[in-house]
């Protein structure tokens, strides 16, 4: 039980990357009724992730709005249906991680995901990502230039691009 339990915080606390191929977007789907909650993460987590990043060399990243409601809407959607993944079968703004950043209106190139259960506050959240090797290397990704946050309950989205 102790391995299974181990195997399953490890999968959990693995990060996402993806890169993509250009894609033409004619019009931005609309996010739906999870998007209204969408919230700004505090300066004081901006603070601290760019610190972090720039301890490690990697320039700062910013806040991208629109990053910010797709994890917000992931972030719903997983405490809303109960489950912990990257991917959102059947999910209201797309199955995988680059649909549901162009659901939010981001034509990315590269993007990346990490996501967190249990955590209480950003500073948890973020130490716990720090603290875990595929999440470490989203949050270290040199080519990422935004970020977005989300959180429902006690589940976090955080999504990283290299521009929307």
């Amino acid at each position: 039980m102790k391995i299974l339990l181990a195997i399953a915080l490890c999968f959990s606390l693995s990060g996402c990357l993806i890169i993509a191929g250009p894609m033409n977007v004619s019009a931005a789907a609309t996010m739906g009724p999870s998007s209204t909650m969408a919230v700004r993460s505090t300066n004081s987590f901006t603070t601290r992730l760019n610190g972090f990043r720039a301890e490690n060399g990697i320039a700062a990243v910013r806040q991208s709005t629109v990053l910010t409601r797709a994890a917000q809407a992931h972030a719903e959607d997983m405490n809303r249906r109960n489950y912990f993944s990257h991917r959102s079968n059947g999910g209201p703004n797309g199955t995988g991680l680059i649909a549901r950043a162009r659901s939010a209106g981001c034509n990315v190139r590269s993007v990346s995901e990490n996501i967190a259960r249990g955590q209480k506050d950003e500073i948890a959240v973020l130490t716990s990502w720090k603290n875990s090797p595929g999440h470490r290397r989203n949050m270290l990704g040199r080519g990422m230039t935004e970020y977005g946050l989300g959180r429902s309950g006690d589940v976090w989205v955080m999504m990283f691009s290299n521009g929307c």
